[in-house]
């Protein structure tokens, strides 16, 4: 595993633990709905640990197949999210849009790291 792979590898351990504390700490503040909302952009950036995981697998040690293969899934995974939130918002479901809302702009920010990680020059 590359440095810039290792350290983006590391974000997102470190953006789960900070999710699921967060969502500790809501609950047992009685803000149940919060701490849920904090459980789901935990599972995201759980998700994309595992896609990382993949890229990995599938990719060997070419560090250019992989971010490939990372920002491929980035872009395809989160277009049944953003359906989810349009078909959300036609019927009026200010829930599930928020729900979808949280998905998709955590997605947002694991690309905007990955790309600010993988640009940088070591």
């Amino acid at each position: 595993m590359g440095e810039q792979q290792q350290k983006f590898a590391l974000y997102l351990e470190e953006q789960i633990a900070a999710c699921k504390e967060r969502g500790r700490l809501l609950a047992a503040d009685a803000r149940m709905d919060e701490g849920n909302f904090e459980k789901i952009r935990a599972n995201v950036y759980e998700i994309f640990k595992t896609i990382l995981s993949a890229a990995e697998r599938v990719c060997g040690k070419d560090d250019l197949a992989k971010r490939r293969f990372f920002l491929q899934k980035a872009e395809e995974i989160p277009m049944n999210w953003k359906a989810s939130y349009e078909k959300a918002e036609q019927h009026g479901d200010v829930e599930k849009m928020h729900i979808e809302r949280i998905k998709i702009d955590t997605i947002q920010e694991i690309k905007d790291r990955c790309m600010q990680i993988w640009e940088e020059t070591t």
